[in-house]
């Protein structure tokens, strides 16, 4: 069940039943916003509407529903998530979603140094373990330096 005051947000996206209200149904997140009349997901929306429910709005229905987390850290991590794929068309929406829900300009570029953060670390770790199978490979023992060009 829906906490966090989103009861109504998830009531709409539940009666939700085409592709376009379902993508309406999104903009409930953000008090006032309407959202404009064709997205990124505009030919889901016309030519595949099942992408739109499978992919995207049974999944926020859910987040939403479930009221686990309150709006803001949702936000904020979804915003880290997209930050962490690239998924640039969706940093704008996400970060005003999580300021409708009280996040500052600080908190969000927070979220951009903690994802910088995790991917240079992981970028960090997978070298290094590459680097070390290169390393000890009896390949790369074997190769000699050539004595000129």
């Amino acid at each position: 069940m829906a906490k966090h005051g989103e009861e109504k947000i998830a009531k709409a996206m539940k009666e939700a039943k085409t592709a376009e209200e379902m993508y309406a149904s999104w903009g409930t997140q953000r008090p006032g916003f309407v959202p404009p009349p064709v997205n990124e997901l505009g030919l889901y929306i016309k030519r595949k509407p099942e992408m739109v429910f499978t992919f995207a709005h049974n999944a926020l229905t859910q987040l939403v529903d479930r009221g686990i987390l309150d709006p803001k850290t949702r936000y904020l991590i979804i915003l880290a998530c997209y930050m962490m794929i690239d998924h640039w068309e969706g940093m704008l929406p996400q970060c005003c979603n999580a300021k409708a829900c009280g996040a500052t300009d600080e908190e969000i570029m927070e979220v951009a140094f903690i994802a910088c953060y995790a991917a240079a670390k992981s970028k960090n770790v997978d070298t290094a373990l590459a680097l070390a199978k290169v390393f000890e490979s009896p390949v790369f023992k074997d190769v000699k330096k050539r004595e000129s060009l």
